[in-house]
C-alpha cells in the first residue's frame, strides 16, 4: 500500500483542538487529544481526524481518519489526497456529505506533527514572561525594524533570531548547530550572509507574543542594540 507524505498536507498552521482530557494513571500522567488538522494545500475538501494520547514524551496515535466532504456544488469524487475511492458516509442526509476513510500516512510524520502541536498548545498556557525572565537571554534588540536574537540559557548553543514576522533558528557556525526542543525542524534552511536559519514552526505563531516578552523584561542587561 502506498504510503503518503502527511507533512506534505498538513501542518500545525491550521488545527482545532475538538477535545481533550488529562488523567493520572499508575502515577503516570496522560493527556488524551482529540485534534482536527486542515489541509490547505490541494483543497478544503479533506481533512484529517486524529485521536491520540501523550504519556511523558511518548506520543501514541489511536485513531487517524481522513474526512472528506461533498454537497451538489462538490459531488462525491477520489481523495484528492491519497486518491483511495474506498470511503464511509459518516453522516446522513445532511449537507455536506461526510465520508470516512484511511489515507496511510506516515506514521513517524504524523507523530512529529502532534509533538509540535502539543509544544504548541504547551506554549500557548505556560510560555509566559517569567518564564522568559528564568530561562531565555537577548543577545540582539532592533524595536524599530522588530527584529530580535535571543536564546535559551538552559540548552547550549540554542539560538533563535526574529525577522519577517517569524521566528527562525540560527546558527552562524553551519547547519548543523541549528537546535530546537520545540519543532521537528523541517523547514526549509536559508543562508544570509553566512548565518543560517531554518523557520521554527512551533514558535512563529508566538511571534508576537515574544516580541513583547522581549521588549517588557527588565532593563538590567547589557547594551544588545548591536551584533557583535
Amino acid at each position: 500500500m502506498l504510503v503518503v507524505n502527511f507533512k506534505e498536507f498538513f501542518t500545525i498552521s491550521s488545527y482545532e483542538v475538538v477535545e481533550y482530557w488529562s488523567r493520572k494513571e499508575n502515577g503516570k500522567n496522560i493527556d488524551e487529544y482529540e485534534v482536527m488538522l486542515y489541509n490547505e494545500n490541494v483543497s478544503q475538501t479533506e481533512n484529517v481526524i486524529i485521536k491520540f494520547k501523550k504519556v511523558k514524551d511518548e506520543i501514541v496515535v489511536e485513531k487517524v481518519q481522513t474526512l472528506s466532504y461533498f454537497d451538489q456544488q462538490r459531488p462525491k469524487n477520489p481523495c484528492k489526497i491519497c486518491g483511495s475511492e474506498m470511503m464511509v458516509k459518516e453522516n446522513s442526509s445532511e449537507e455536506p456529505e461526510v465520508y470516512v476513510h484511511d489515507c496511510s500516512f506516515n506514521g513517524e510524520e504524523i507523530e512529529d506533527c502532534l509533538r509540535e502541536l502539543v509544544q504548541n498548545e504547551l506554549l500557548q498556557d505556560g510560555f509566559t514572561q517569567e518564564e522568559f525572565e528564568r530561562n531565555y537571554g537577548v543577545n540582539y534588540r532592533d524595536d524599530s525594524n522588530k527584529e530580535y536574537g535571543f536564546y535559551d540559557a538552559q540548552q547550549r548553543n540554542t539560538f533563535y533570531t526574529i525577522f519577517n514576522d517569524s521566528v527562525y533558528h540560527t546558527s552562524f557556525a553551519g547547519p548543523q548547530e541549528l537546535r530546537c526542543k520545540f519543532c521537528g525542524m523541517d523547514e526549509e534552511l536559508l543562508v544570509v550572509d553566512g548565518a543560517f536559519y531554518q523557520k521554527c514552526a512551533v514558535l512563529t505563531p508566538h511571534t508576537n507574543r515574544i516580541i513583547h516578552m522581549i521588549e517588557a523584561r527588565k532593563q538590567n542587561e547589557l547594551d544588545v542594540t548591536k551584533r557583535s
